[in-house]
């Protein structure tokens, strides 16, 4: 009996995970014999499955490969689905075992989901331009460390740490009508910036955020289409507002993220530190650290709901965060990240995935991580990802 799939092996793993419960019939345990004396390869899982110390270094062996969906948190999902539906001791175990199990088959399967001929796709980098109201274009990301240009009334430089500060001349004097310039972050692009004022924003991938030479007096006024997060400076003589495509955001000074995609159904702002208002045409919220507001592209309703700071900045302290969503939603983040297009076959679009996974990482890494579940199968030709069902 040969288990050269990756279904074959999943059956062996369900197996050996009922052996460590001692819950195999007479048949099954002859089943497991058999395949452990057909090759080198399964005699030597099986001994690496069959004592609980092992399988602890099975589990630090998966990190180091990058399996991010790690068993300690997979475990903890488990116990709080058992919780709530009644799951057995057996199938909690038999989970976890079989997450061990696909890891080591992909560790010495390379090939079992994709195609080896397949060029692999790196992960995205900081990088932006600045289109200066006069229509001249800053490329961010080819300026050198410590470099200082003087564009359209702005001073603009770049320190040690890659972040570019924006600040106006002060040559220029106030005006009336300052001019506006936009950063904007391309497909697999992020970057930090610092405003005028001395706030700061991250940008995430295919966004833009419109902001003047000069902060008028009164208030700080910038326009946003994509995600940002802000860390606003404190001006209680001027409040900063961020305007969206459905949201207005007005703060004195705060931390907050917001999720305004033109592309997506729904629009998100969350709050981290301080306190914000949040409104559309038709209704006005104000947040507390820890909350969000959610509003639709189809309706002006703004509902407030508990929010997820470590989710919600997650793409800005470098990784992904996955809670329990869907395919699509997932590889809605990951073609912006790596700039790919994503097509389905089959019925793959119901299913659900939770895990975090390093966004240094290649795509290929991200992918092979998501198709060890057992839920869908992928395949990668030049900047196109097909995901099919199992």
């Amino acid at each position: 009996m040969a288990y050269d799939s990756f279904h074959e092996i999943e059956r062996m793993i369900y197996l050996l995970s009922k052996r460590l419960q001692q819950q195999l019939s007479a048949e099954e345990e002859l089943e497991i014999q058999r395949w452990k004396a057909e090759s080198a390869k399964n005699k030597s899982l099986f001994h690496e499955l069959e004592h609980e110390q092992s399988v602890h270094r099975l589990v630090e062996k998966m990190q180091k490969y990058d399996v991010e969906s790690s068993v300690s948190r997979l475990k903890h999902r488990m116990e709080a689905y058992r919780t709530k539906r009644k799951w057995s001791r057996y199938v909690l175990a038999a989970s976890v075992m079989l997450i061990i199990g696909v890891g080591l088959f992909l560790i010495s399967h390379d090939n079992i989901f994709y195609s080896k001929s397949v060029t692999d796709i790196p992960p995205g980098q900081h990088s932006a331009q600045l289109l200066l109201q006069d229509g001249s274009v800053v490329a961010l990301d080819s300026m050198r460390i410590g470099e200082t240009t003087n564009k359209a009334g702005m001073v603009i430089t770049k320190a040690a740490d890659g972040k570019v500060s924006c600040d106006y001349s002060k040559a220029t004097p106030q005006v009336a009508h300052p001019a506006y310039h936009t950063i904007c972050t391309p497909l697999g692009g992020e970057y930090q910036i610092t405003l005028p004022d001395g706030s700061t924003v991250w940008l995430n991938a295919n966004s833009s955020l419109k902001f003047p030479s000069q902060f008028q007096t009164g208030e700080r006024y910038v326009e946003l289409a994509g995600e940002g997060y802000f860390e606003i400076t404190k001006d209680s003589n001027k409040p900063f507002i961020v305007s969206t495509n459905k949201q207005t955001i007005e703060v004195l000074g705060t931390k907050f993220n917001v999720f305004a995609y033109n592309d997506e159904v729904l629009m998100r702002t969350t709050l981290v530190e301080g306190s914000i208002s949040v409104q559309t045409s038709a209704d006005h919220q104000i947040l507390k650290p820890g909350q969000e507001a959610r509003s639709s592209r189809h309706s002006e309703h703004l509902s407030v709901v508990p929010g997820d700071i470590q989710e919600a900045t997650a793409w800005k302290n470098g990784y992904f965060l996955f809670n329990e969503e869907n395919i699509e939603t997932i590889m809605q983040k990951v073609s912006r990240w790596y700039d790919v297009e994503v097509v389905y076959e089959g019925n793959v679009k119901d299913s659900l995935f939770g895990g975090t996974f390093s966004k240094n990482k290649s795509l290929q890494q991200l992918l092979k991580s998501l198709a060890s579940t057992g839920q869908i199968r992928y395949k990668l030709t030049g900047r196109r990802v097909t995901i099919m069902s199992e």
